[in-house]
């Protein structure tokens, strides 16, 4: 009995010794100080998800003056539009999806739901033959990454398309008459997904790089918009009661100057522009790759290794743009479809004109006018690449004026267009704070042989001193939104895995 009573006391002795050091051991990784610079996905992913692990000591540095990021839904009238991101890409294993569906905050459309009628100059609708044939081109050689299925010596993904399109329509007249024009009308289609300024900026993706998730490609988001994905994030929606309470510890306005990583062992020493200096055992650094190309040499102290720099310097990393337009009924019909979309095609001459034209050329971008799902007063124009950039710099009475000027050319022959009430377009590539819109696989990518997985990589692996996330990052999902997040869960998860395995670290 006395031998029992011995091994019950031991026990509970131990466990209370064990019990204690796991609880000291916990609280005092999970109260390494650490700062996430950048609220929009992958710095609230990140935080939310170190938050849920029992780290407490978070910051999050913003240099804007609100959360979100590129993900930045505002009002427009009586809607809810999105500037930044708008459409979730696919649906099977794609995280936004998976987070926000089940709430009920999405709509997903058919193929049949969706309508495109092209247009020349003079507004007249090209003939079926020649929209027919488009449309499949499109969805063969656009919409898929098929390159690396077919035999070709083109370098860059605008030889690619070219070599494609003489090959399938050489024997069709009325497609060859219009050639000039289709080809940059492909183009900007190819730059509305990867932001170059030119496709011959595009490499040929491997098979190995972005994947695509399969479903709709346009999910939208109904009334609201993709900014409210980080209400999902946070937990305020669909119970305000179950946030998660870090907003607290997001400090706006705090734009990042200098990162200095140099001493050894002693905090990393972050300062803003207003002059605040705040100390950490790790960064979680989520600026886009915009910014990072143009501060990467001034921003950190020492500077960065040889194969970050590569990467940053390689990957692509372009703009786009958009521009609202809010009427006070809508001129156009549906028909049943849920989104239509009338495609504006440039005559060669009207190419080479405009592109002289500083004020004007902006519009080459434009793909053409685009319904916006349950918005129906709304039209959009989406302007690619380089000429979303222009577009930036126009004064908002040309852009009024000039975007009714595209209405009625284009659209005048078959609708009776009205006025819009007022516009509303994005900047991001001379908001300093972004610098563009989103990354691609630059042909210096392939050159560099770098891949967001070199930018991703964290600086000083035994110690997390510094770790990168956002949409650049993502090796499969770059691009996107749904990446973004990912890359966040990522970055927070290599420091949870981290304390768990690295006691000796404490």
């Amino acid at each position: 009995m006395r031998n029992c009573n011995f091994i019950n006391t031991f026990i509970f002795v131990y466990w209370l010794i064990f019990n204690n050091y796991c609880a000291a051991k916990d609280k005092k990784s999970t109260n390494k100080n650490i700062i996430i610079i950048g609220a929009g996905a992958a710095g609230i992913s990140a935080v939310t998800k170190l938050f849920e692990h029992g780290f407490t000591n978070l910051t999050v540095l913003e240099a804007e003056n609100r959360i979100g990021g590129r993900l930045y839904t505002t009002k427009f009238g009586n809607y809810s539009v999105d500037l930044g991101g708008q459409w979730i890409h696919g649906q099977k294993n794609n995280t936004a999806f998976e987070l926000a569906y089940p709430l009920g905050l999405l709509d997903t459309r058919n193929v049949t739901e969706f309508n495109e009628m092209l247009l020349d100059l003079s507004g007249s609708v090209f003939s079926d033959t020649v929209s027919e044939n488009i449309m499949i081109f499109i969805s063969n050689y656009l919409l898929q990454e098929i390159p690396n299925k077919h035999s070709t010596s083109a370098k860059n993904y605008g030889e690619f398309i070219k070599e494609t399109f003489e090959r399938e329509f050489k024997n069709v007249s009325e497609i060859i008459k219009h050639k000039t024009a289709l080809l940059h009308y492909l183009e900007m289609l190819v730059l509305s997904g990867d932001s170059g300024d030119s496709w011959y900026d595009v490499a040929i993706r491997d098979p190995d790089g972005y994947i695509d998730c399969d479903g709709d490609q346009k999910v939208n988001w109904k009334m609201q918009g993709y900014g409210f994905i980080i209400d999902v994030l946070l937990k305020r929606y669909p119970d305000p009661k179950k946030e998660i309470p870090i907003l607290k510890n997001i400090v706006l306005n705090s734009e990042v100057t200098s990162i200095d990583y140099s001493g050894n062992g002693q905090p990393i020493s972050i300062t803003t522009k207003n002059g605040q200096v705040y100390k950490a055992d790790h960064v979680i650094l989520t600026v886009s790759l915009g910014v990072l190309k143009e501060k990467y040499k001034t921003l950190f102290n020492p500077n960065l290794p040889d194969n970050k720099v590569s990467a940053i310097e390689g990957l692509g990393f372009g703009s786009a743009g958009k521009v609202y337009l809010l009427f006070e009924s809508p001129f156009w019909q549906l028909k049943g479809e849920k989104s239509m979309h009338y495609g504006f095609i440039w005559d060669e001459e009207e190419i080479k004109a405009r592109e002289q034209d500083l004020e004007k050329k902006w519009t080459l971008g434009v793909l053409g006018a685009s319904t916006v799902e349950h918005k129906p007063n709304l039209l959009e124009f989406y302007i690619a690449s380089r000429y979303s950039k222009v577009m930036e710099e126009i004064s908002d009475e040309k852009m009024f004026s000039q975007s009714v000027e595209l209405l009625e050319r284009f659209m005048g022959r078959t609708h009776k267009v009205t006025k819009p009430l007022a516009i509303m377009r994005t900047q991001w590539y001379t908001n300093p704070h972004f610098k563009g819109t989103y990354s691609y696989r630059d042909i210096e990518s392939d050159k560099r042989k770098v891949y967001p997985k070199t930018l991703e990589e964290p600086i000083y692996s035994d110690e997390l001193k510094i770790l990168f996330a956002g949409e650049a990052t993502s090796l499969h999902r770059y691009s996107t939104a749904d990446g973004a997040i990912e890359s966040g869960w990522t970055a927070a998860n290599r420091l949870i895995k981290f304390y768990e395995i690295m006691p000796s670290k404490q």
